[in-house]
Formats: C-alpha cells, sequence, structure tokens
C-alpha cells in the first residue's frame, strides 16, 4: 500500500509567519512615526528657542534664561535624562563656529519605543539643533550720509532748486526719494547754480543743464543705480526725547523745558543748552535776535518759521554720540506726527549746525546766512527757493547718527 504525503497545515505556518511580519512593519511604522514626530517637534522647539534667546540677548536680557524657557513650554526642559538643550555664543561647530553674531542651540530628545522592545530597544535618540544670527544696534549716518533728502515715495517735485541766488552742497550729495517718472526733482531756474557732488533721483530729474553743476558720472535716476528708502523710514530708529516739564526764564535766556504757543517767548535772545519740546509755532521775525548753543528744539507740533533780516546762530547738542549724550549732532527734530513745515532764512550773520530731521515736513531753505548750515537736511519734500545764497555742508562727525533696529534671522 502506498502512503500519501499530506500538505495540511502548511498555511497555518505562512499565516504565522506573516503575521509576524505584518506585525514588525506594524511596530517599525508605530514606533517610527513617534520618533519622526519628536524630531520635528524638537526642531520646531530649537527654532522657537534660538529666536527667543536672540531677541532677549539684543535687549541685553538673560538670553540663556529665556532660551531654556521657551524650550521647556515646548516640552524639553533640559532634565539631563529624557532631553538636553544647550546654547553655544559663538558656535561650537558648523560654518559659524567661533562668529560671536551667532547663538546656536543643540537639542537631544530620547523618545521611548514602545515594540521595538521585543529586540531589545528601549529608545530612540533625535539630535538637533538651529542657528540665528543675532546683528545689536548700531549707530550709522541717516539715509547714508546724503547732505539733503527728500522723502516723499511719489510727489513731484520732491526736491526743487528755484529762485536768483546760488546754492552750494559740500561734502554730500542730494536724495530725492520719489519715483514720480516725470520731475521727482525739479529745476526751473536759469539765474542761478546749484552746486553739489551727486544729485541721485528714484524717479525722474526735469532740470535746466546750465543751472546744474554736479558731474555727470554722479547724475543718477531710476533702479537699479538708486533705489528708494521705505516711507515711513524703517532704516532708524527715531529720536525719543523726553523734555523737563514746565517753562523756565531769566529775563532775555530761555531754559529746557516745555512749552505750548508762540516759541519763543516775546524778548528771548538766547537759549541755554539742553532739550525743548515745542507745541505751537516756532518763530523768529525778521530784525529779531536767537542764539543758542547745544540745543535740540523737538517740534511736538507747529511749524517753524525764520523770516530773512533775523540773526539766528543755532547750534546743536555737541558731539560725539555717547550713552549719556543719545543725540549728539540733532539741532531740530519734527517727528513723524508733525507733518507741519519748516521755513529757513537768516541774514549775513546768521549759521545753523547739526541735523535737521523732520520726515513728514516740506522744508524750504530761503538763505542760511554766511555761515549756512552745516549739517544734514532731511524733510518730506525740501525747496531749495534762494532769495540769498544758501550753502549747506555736510559733515558726518557734526551730525546725528541714527540708532539701525537690532536684526535677527535665523540661518540654520
Amino acid at each position: 500500500m502506498i502512503s500519501k504525503i499530506t500538505e495540511k497545515g502548511q498555511a497555518l505556518v505562512l499565516i504565522a509567519l506573516a503575521a509576524i511580519g505584518l506585525f514588525a512593519f506594524a511596530a517599525l511604522a508605530i514606533d517610527g512615526s513617534m520618533v519622526f514626530s519628536d524630531r520635528r517637534h524638537a526642531q520646531n522647539a530649537a527654532d522657537t528657542a534660538v529666536l527667543q534667546a536672540a531677541l532677549t540677548k539684543v535687549r541685553g536680557g538673560d538670553w540663556q534664561t529665556d532660551g531654556w524657557d521657551r524650550a521647556a513650554s515646548n516640552g524639553y526642559d533640559n532634565n539631563g535624562a529624557s532631553n538636553d538643550v544647550i546654547f553655544y555664543n559663538p558656535p561650537i561647530d558648523g560654518p559659524y563656529q567661533a562668529n560671536n553674531e551667532y547663538i546656536q542651540v543643540k537639542i537631544r530628545s530620547d523618545v521611548q519605543l514602545n515594540f521595538a522592545r521585543v529586540i531589545g530597544r528601549q529608545t530612540a535618540t533625535n539630535y538637533v539643533q538651529a542657528v540665528a544670527r543675532v546683528v545689536p544696534t548700531i549707530t550709522k549716518p541717516m539715509f547714508d550720509g546724503h547732505a539733503v533728502v527728500g522723502l516723499a515715495p511719489h510727489d513731484c517735485k520732491a526736491i526743487k532748486y528755484q529762485g536768483n541766488a546760488n546754492t552750494n552742497v559740500i561734502g554730500s550729495g542730494i536724495f530725492v526719494n520719489s519715483d514720480c517718472a516725470s520731475a521727482a526733482f525739479f529745476n526751473n531756474s536759469s539765474a542761478a547754480d546749484l552746486t553739489a557732488p551727486c544729485l541721485k533721483a528714484v524717479g525722474g530729474i526735469e532740470a535746466n543743464p546750465s543751472a546744474i553743476n554736479i558731474p555727470t558720472s554722479c547724475l543718477k535716476s531710476g533702479p537699479p543705480d538708486v533705489v528708494p528708502y521705505n516711507y515711513p523710514p524703517d532704516n532708524m530708529v527715531f529720536p525719543n526725547v523726553t523734555c523737563a516739564a514746565g517753562e523756565s526764564r531769566d529775563g532775555s535766556t530761555l531754559h529746557p523745558g516745555t512749552y505750548s504757543g508762540h516759541f519763543p517767548p516775546s524778548g528771548v535772545t538766547d537759549l541755554s543748552a539742553g532739550y525743548y519740546c515745542v507745541s505751537g509755532d516756532f518763530r523768529v521775525n525778521g530784525g529779531d535776535t536767537l542764539r543758542g548753543n547745544g540745543v535740540l528744539i523737538v517740534m511736538v507740533s507747529g511749524d517753524v518759521i525764520f523770516n530773512g533780516g533775523a540773526t539766528i546762530q543755532l547750534n546743536g547738542l555737541p558731539t560725539p554720540q555717547s550713552e549719556s549724550n543719545p543725540y549728539g549732532g540733532l539741532l531740530l527734530y519734527m517727528p513723524l506726527s508733525n507733518a507741519g513745515t519748516i521755513t529757513l532764512n537768516g541774514n549775513s550773520d546768521s549759521g545753523f549746525t547739526g541735523s535737521i530731521l523732520a520726515p513728514a515736513a516740506d522744508i524750504s531753505i530761503v538763505g542760511t546766512g554766511g555761515s549756512g548750515v552745516h549739517g544734514q537736511i532731511i524733510g518730506y519734500t525740501v525747496d531749495l527757493a534762494g532769495t540769498s545764497d544758501t550753502t549747506i555742508v555736510y559733515e558726518d562727525a557734526k551730525n546725528w547718527d541714527a540708532p539701525v533696529p537690532p536684526q535677527i534671522e535665523m540661518t540654520q
């Protein structure tokens, strides 16, 4: 009798083997997804922690503690067991190693596994890092050191030269921020000359060539040669001046303080050194005299009108700038909230030293007197409308250098 070999039961073996494989794949998927999810979460924690540390550092605070607190709020508390959070400034490795402008954070995170324990694997470890660049606040010449700046972004004739007297700009040039294609800068004078080392306009330049004494190599308009500034300006930190409360006067001498109405009061010929906050018109009439050395006038509201025939000698705060003298070089400040007007005129004995910063104001330079303006003139629009010769001399050492906001950026 011939026996027969039976194949009963082989299917169960195959099913068992397949079940083990499926279980292994399921375990890998579940544990793997946990590890992947933790890595992504740890990376997000590293990114936010390093940005928080960078922000605190530029503000002068305890940046490591703030960075650890932010990491802990995302579940990584630097407990030394399940995770480590370590900050480095400068970074200890990578392309930014030893560069103090950068902060590096490294996070180690252990993930408890579930199914991999059957093969003896208890945990998996993720390592992530992030790097941020920190550039602290610095000071630099306002608007790249142009002597005369018109900030209006779209106005035609944002800076114009007219009248019958010569204007001489020395030490730096003229910048017109307007994109008016036809005439961001406009000149209709034929009886006088405008002399400057440079004239740059974002928009077009309409001028009588015989009245413009500017090298053609530095007579530029339009991008890419001329790039506009944002308006309102965001490339600087504006002054935040606090004046003493109240008014103070000794005879014809006025002292720093907070003033409303007509400024200076009648009979005042001298300003003591310091800050003056003015809400009202700053007016000096023909025949009047006003002297001030080491003064800063903050026009909270109102206009500035210096009439011809007045004798005006005003010198801004002394330079250099320092922590105790943050506004050194600034003479007249009209904040963005004041869209007033400024008219400068004076007799042959007049002179002005220091920056005139009025980003929302229309400025007219009618004549600067014998000494001229030794400073930087920044307005919304500027009208060089000389009825007497005008001289504007730019020297960085005599002007206010504005703080540039700190910069923070993720680099890795």
